[in-house]
């Protein structure tokens, strides 16, 4: 196993677990103390982990709060988004909807708003959404859920994505860098994304400022791979200009009141 897939393995158990032992990842991955020992100075280097006596522990910056927690965060800024990001969205759109809290938001707008729309998602939060308070037809991607983000995730997932070509999607990230682009926290919900946007006809891109200048493990997309990115008006203005040279779209949201 390379170093990499090694490193994305002890960093996908720590986005479940919070911690993990040096003891049990070399038995896991049959590797020696010393190689298991560089892999955690690898990611401390980077900012990803925080070694401690026998193993080590995520950095602050990179626990993931439970979705329901998060919802709560910053909702101005994601309520303007979504509703910027709802006008995009055409009479008999087949939708792509990510995980994200600010997806959610987006949702709510839509079953206000708009009419005769298929919902993709693999979020059980948006999923429950659609079925209590819509007619929208809705498709539910399968796979293994992860319960803190109330979404779908794993081989059985992009088993089924792969048949599946919609309109236009929204995706989110939990970070975005100039030069990195859109990173994500787990290995399984990028990967998702990844897949996706090379089967959405238009893709639209939600990030809040707080996601600004921060990078993740696992890459969603390049900068330039992104069509259109939605924002509000605290996001950095120098990165702005960066992401503007690169993007073919970048719209200004106002929060919302």
């Amino acid at each position: 196993m390379l170093a990499e897939e090694r490193q994305k393995q002890i960093m996908q158990d720590l986005y479940e677990s919070q911690s993990v032992k040096i003891s049990d990842l070399i038995e896991r991955l049959q590797v020696t103390r010393e190689t298991i020992r560089k892999d955690l100075y690898d990611l401390e280097e980077k900012g990803f982990i925080r070694k401690v006596h026998g193993g080590a522990v995520l950095n602050k910056s990179n626990i993931q709060t439970a979705y329901t927690n998060r919802k709560s965060v910053n909702e101005k800024e994601k309520r303007g988004i979504a509703k910027k990001a709802a006008a995009f969205v055409e009479e008999g759109d087949t939708v792509y909807i990510d995980y994200g809290t600010t997806a959610l938001y987006l949702t709510q707008e839509l079953m206000l708003h708009a009419n005769d729309l298929t919902i993709v998602t693999n979020s059980l939060a948006i999923a429950n959404e659609v079925v209590d308070g819509s007619d929208f037809e809705l498709i539910l991607i399968g796979g293994n859920v992860r319960r803190n983000e109330r979404s779908t995730v794993g081989p059985i997932a992009t088993r089924t994505m792969n048949d599946l070509f919609v309109d236009i999607g929204f995706f989110s990230a939990g970070a975005l860098h100039p030069t990195h682009g859109y990173t994500s926290v787990h290995l399984g919900e990028a990967e998702v994304s990844r897949l996706m946007l090379q089967h959405t006809h238009k893709h639209v891109m939600m990030i809040d400022y707080s996601k600004f200048g921060t990078v993740h493990m696992n890459r969603v997309a390049k900068i330039e791979e992104i069509e259109r990115l939605i924002t509000d008006e605290k996001a950095d203005n120098d990165m702005l200009e960066e992401i503007e040279q690169k993007t073919k779209d970048v719209v200004i949201a106002k929060s919302s009141e």
